[in-house]
């Protein structure tokens, strides 16, 4: 019959537990930091009990005014509980409050749909289940070599590099050279002056003006460009005001392209380091992975992801288990086996496995230990289970002993206990800015600087090999007088040649007529210069002996 809710409901309904005993039993949790704890497991009765559901409960206690009688389920039950579960003592706890032997048992228990099927359950919290994979510590492996190389390139995709390397640098290098070839005091002259010398005698034959082929001067720009880029400057000199505004663009670009450059490498050096082999449980099954787990974790994780239950290493036998996936065995610490287990390559997957699906509060507990250091969490969230505390339906302080528990967790009492009993991760750090790097981390950057200086020594042997070999074809070795660093400057420095200093400066023409010595310049791009310089006969005349 349909009618209006009694006013006093509520009052009464908390009032109800005032005064009241509640049988209590606990269970010790195996695992996690979110439930119950004793040094000597469970159903023990005296105050050594530590966890957050425990603080809460006894909070609970006090808010309500009832009284808790720690106690534990009757042995004859243990049995039955068996033909129903298993040998869990956790539905052995489950069991005994369904049929009203106890009030309510204490602890983190999942809420499992059979369990659920038997009595009431207070959700307490949610906890995560993740995969669990070995961290990456490096090794002489092509793999490792192959990914360690190629991080200094992560900054930028594959095209970026492309663009930058191929397109930009080279293009502001050949607009330098577009604008500065044969530019008065520039770094592209049509012309060196040189000394000619037989091969034989050692005498100079000649001292005169070479012209310098366009090939050059453009294998010089872009050398120049590249250098620019790892130098981070663009040093050269330059005089014609569409090579000042090049320049501009030169510099800005390596400024802006450098600067994001580093950022990113940073942040992926520093963010990144602990890598795994696979990053989520799909690669993880592709490479042949076989997987250790608790079984109602197990449960929840192949039911929601169609894992074939021949992956998960089977419950051990010998140790009480039934021979299902996921560890249940009464006698082998299952959440802590699950870790204790893992292997790089296991040699019987029917014992080992190569990663686990575990809650997340599993992990860490461990780390805060330091202990499992090697393992981390990967991917993103596998399933979720409900944990709570059964509590036994069948009288009437059931209802008010839910609603005064519902109360707490709305006023945040359960988000105050959860987070003073978070555990900290004491792990030594393997991540986050300020790390050091190691040496495999920065394995491009020995491979491309030592590649580098290898070919260096490799490009002075064949330059004197082709030198060689060109003066003696020619039977004359032609002398540089002027010569010009890596940024196509001058340099000022003396020529000797058989005790006599020569002068470059002696020495103007670009193209030399033997009848009257004169010369007219054609610069670089078809335009045409009227000035001419004249060179002296007597060119030895201002040399000074020594």
């Amino acid at each position: 019959m349909l009618g209006d809710m009694d006013s006093f409901t509520y009052t009464e309904r908390f009032s109800s537990l005032k005064g009241r005993t509640m049988r209590v039993a606990l269970n010790s949790n195996t695992g996690g930091w979110k439930g119950a704890y004793h040094p000597d497991g469970s159903f023990a009765t005296d105050d050594k009990w530590e966890g957050p559901i425990v603080d809460f409960v006894r909070n609970a206690a006090h808010e309500g005014g009832f009284y808790l009688n720690i106690t534990s389920p009757p042995n004859f039950l243990r049995v039955e509980s068996q033909k129903y579960f298993g040998k869990s003592s956790f539905d052995y706890c489950v069991y005994a409050a369904a049929l009203g032997y106890v009030d309510l048992c204490v602890a983190s228990y999942t809420i499992a749909d059979k369990r659920a099927s038997v009595t009431s359950f207070f959700e307490t919290s949610d906890s995560e289940i993740f995969l669990v994979v070995f961290k990456e510590e490096g090794g002489a492996t092509w793999e490792s070599f192959k990914t360690n190389f190629l991080t200094i390139f992560q900054p930028f995709t594959r095209g970026a590099w492309i663009f930058i390397m191929l397109f930009c640098l080279p293009v502001l290098g050949l607009l330098m050279l577009f604008h500065e070839y044969n530019a008065p005091g520039g770094g592209y002259p049509r012309t060196v002056p040189v000394a000619l010398q037989d091969v034989a005698t050692h005498s100079v034959r000649e001292c005169t003006s070479q012209n310098v082929p366009v090939a050059n001067h453009v294998t010089k720009s872009l050398y120049m460009s590249y250098l620019a880029f790892f130098q981070e400057t663009y040093d050269m000199s330059v005089f014609t005001i569409g090579g000042k505004l090049n320049m501009i663009a030169m510099s800005s670009f390596i400024l802006l392209v450098m600067a994001v450059y580093t950022a990113n490498l940073a942040a992926i050096l520093t963010t990144d380091i602990a890598k795994t082999s696979v990053s989520n449980i799909k690669e993880a099954v592709e490479a042949g992975y076989n997987f250790c787990s608790e079984r109602k974790v197990a449960e929840a994780v192949i039911d929601l992801h169609n894992i074939d239950p021949s992956l998960v290493v089977p419950d051990p036998v010998e140790l009480g288990g039934d021979g299902n996936p996921g560890f249940n065995c009464p006698k082998c610490n299952a959440r802590e086996r699950v870790f204790e287990y893992m292997r790089h390559s296991p040699s019987d997957k029917s014992l080992y496995c190569n990663a686990a699906f575990v809650t997340s509060g599993d992990l860490q507990v461990l780390h805060e230990s330091r202990e499992h250091c090697d393992k981390t969490l990967v991917g993103d969230v596998l399933a979720f289970t409900n944990e709570g505390i059964p509590i036994y339906d069948g009288n009437d302080t059931s209802a008010s002993l839910l609603a005064l528990f519902h109360r707490m967790k709305n006023e945040g009492k359960m988000d105050k206990e959860m987070s003073e009993e978070r555990p900290a991760n004491n792990c030594p750090v393997k991540e986050g800015e300020g790390h050091s790097l190691g040496v495999e981390q920065l394995t491009g950057i020995w491979m491309i600087t030592f590649t580098l200086a290898a070919a260096s020594l490799v490009a002075k042997v064949v330059q004197g090999w082709y030198i060689k070999r060109k003066e003696t074809r020619m039977g004359t070795k032609v002398v540089t007088l002027q010569h010009y660093d890596q940024w196509s400057n001058e340099t000022d420095h003396d020529v000797f040649i058989k005790g006599k200093l020569y002068d470059p400066r002696s020495v103007k023409s670009e193209d030399i007529d033997e009848t009257n010595r004169w010369m007219s310049r054609a610069p670089f791009g078809g335009m045409s210069d009227e000035s001419e310089y004249s060179i002296k006969d007597d060119f030895f005349d201002n040399k000074r002996q020594l």
